[in-house]
């Protein structure tokens, strides 16, 4: 009984740092989009999680020393070249979803841009079904149908003219779809804080090479964006991802997922009350489609580790 309570207990910790998370990332949506009004895109990301990667590199070397010290079973070996090239693999999986997010966010709002990004969260079993021949619940083909026309209210002012950043946000939410599905494949075989330093600097370098190539990067531009660039550098990239990491040790993926989602109601709120993008009737009828769209596609999930049990 005493272990039923300590477990409980753990993972209701668990939930609400998974809380604490989403609150970071959905605050971090309406700082990504203010940040466009002194940096570009790419110089943004760059500056971004470079900071994210100096946050997580301190824990990681901690953890990693501790590592080094405890017996060969009790986790992923210390970081090594596979370790490195997984992190590579990652980071430039990464680099590609956030920037088409960024870009995303300069034409498009910070509503449509988070809510439309969380259809990764039914995209993945999507994905699943085609390239590695897993069976897709009925239930989830409910919250493609749902959430294609939550997409249809939200994007689409009484005609078919898809929004620039919209479009942009589409492709980034594959594109995270397709990080999930790298991160589930190489985190259990990596130490998971060197694994998050690694694509967290592969991101940084990818991005600076590019801003300087298809940009203009200034100082002066990075000082006058510094508190968005420092909030989600250090708080979006940083702490919010330890969060996750250690809430998920104890919290159930199923429920995380859903947790998450709360990622896109809370950037929904902070873009209203922060930057005064305000919803019509038609696009807050479009948001709600996609959240419950969101939650259906978890049912099967839940059905099905209910049942095993």
């Amino acid at each position: 009984m005493e272990n039923a309570d300590n477990l409980r207990k753990l993972r209701i910790r668990g939930n609400m740092m998974i809380i604490c998370a989403t609150l970071i990332w959905g605050a971090g949506m309406a700082a990504q989009s203010a940040g466009m009004t002194y940096v570009s895109p790419l110089t943004f990301n760059a500056a971004r999680f470079f900071i994210g990667g100096t946050m997580a590199l301190g824990p990681a070397l901690y953890f990693l020393r501790r590592q080094r010290a405890a017996p060969p079973s009790e986790g992923p070996a210390p970081i090594s070249k596979r370790t490195i090239l997984a992190g590579i693999i990652c980071g430039l999986v990464l680099c590609v979803a956030i920037n088409l997010q960024q870009f995303g966010i300069v034409f498009t709002t910070v509503a449509n841009a988070a809510f439309i990004t969380s259809l990764y969260v039914i995209i993945v079993p999507i994905v699943c079904l085609f390239i590695f021949r897993q069976r897709v619940p009925v239930f989830v083909w409910i919250g493609v149908a749902v959430a294609m026309t939550g997409m249809y209210f939200l994007s689409f002012a009484g005609g078919f003219n898809l929004n620039l950043g919209d479009l942009l946000v589409f492709l980034c939410a594959i594109g995270f779809s397709a990080q999930i599905l790298v991160i589930s494949h190489f985190s259990p075989k990596h130490n998971v804080l060197a694994l998050a330093c690694v694509q967290f600097y592969t991101v940084f370098a990818v991005s600076l090479i590019f801003a300087f190539i298809f940009e203009t990067p200034s100082l002066a531009d990075l000082a006058a964006a510094a508190p968005f660039v420092l909030y989600t550098g250090v708080l979006s990239s940083g702490v919010a991802y330890i969060l996750q990491m250690k809430a998920q040790k104890t919290t159930q993926p199923t429920v995380a997922a859903v947790l998450f989602s709360f990622e896109s109601v809370v950037a929904t709120i902070t873009g209203w009350v922060v930057l005064g993008q305000f919803l019509t009737p038609r696009q807050m009828l479009g948001c709600a489609l996609i959240f419950v769209a969101i939650l259906v596609a978890q049912i099967p999930a839940k059905a099905k580790k209910a049942a095993k049990a």
